[in-house]
């Protein structure tokens, strides 16, 4: 995305790409949703790619390179309902993409990471969320634990289908708790992530 350098700059907050309206009026916290699992199939490419061009159109050149993460395209899999895209924004552009993700409605999500910011989207007159933005600076793009489980899930249908079932019951001993939840369907990704790491597919 980075020959689109003769892109307009994108509209204010008075006139949002169309699929970036935001949700509900009083946005939770970082977990405050409670997680569903819907099967793959449901409107997941459809809204991905009106949630990619929205996104590509409101960050414009500031993206340096956008791609999916989180298991909502994986074909067989059960997931959450949310599109999941990582940016790839250089650090002196962070502050521009930030203030343009908030400027359309966005609300910030504040992670541990340093070099990571995640802003969220929710269903219309709701709170809960239906896309995560993920902005991320060279390093932490090109050492992306979710890119590197993404590509594996794609390619791995054995893997893909373990992390299904795996989610569900992550699911079921969460009761759809969302931070619970992470916790417990992490130490799968970790091990999947190191497994085929060492075998060299990865």
């Amino acid at each position: 995305m980075t020959d689109d350098t003769n892109r307009a700059e994108p509209p204010s907050t008075s006139s949002r790409p169309e699929g970036l309206e935001p949700g509900g009026s009083s946005a939770p916290g970082r977990y405050g949703y409670g997680v569903e699992l819907v099967p793959n199939g449901e409107g997941g490419e459809a809204r991905f790619r009106a949630d990619l061009a929205a996104v590509a159109e409101l960050l414009g050149p500031l993206a340096q390179e956008i791609e999916p993460i989180g298991s909502r395209l994986v074909p067989g899999i059960e997931a959450k309902p949310i599109t999941d895209l990582i940016v790839q924004i250089l650090p002196e552009d962070l502050p521009r993409a930030e203030a343009r993700l908030a400027g359309a409605g966005l609300q910030e999500i504040k992670l541990d990471h340093p070099a990571r910011t995640m802003f969220r989207r929710y269903r219309p007159g709701t709170t809960t969320p239906d896309l995560h933005v993920h902005l991320a600076t060279p390093e932490a793009w090109h050492s992306s634990r979710e890119r590197a489980f993404y590509r594996l899930l794609q390619s791995r249908p054995t893997v893909a289908a373990a992390y299904s079932a795996v989610k569900r019951l992550a699911l079921e001993l969460s009761d759809g708790d969302p931070k619970r939840y992470g916790d417990l369907k992490s130490r799968f990704i970790e091990w999947a992530l190191e497994v085929t790491e060492e075998r060299g597919d990865a």
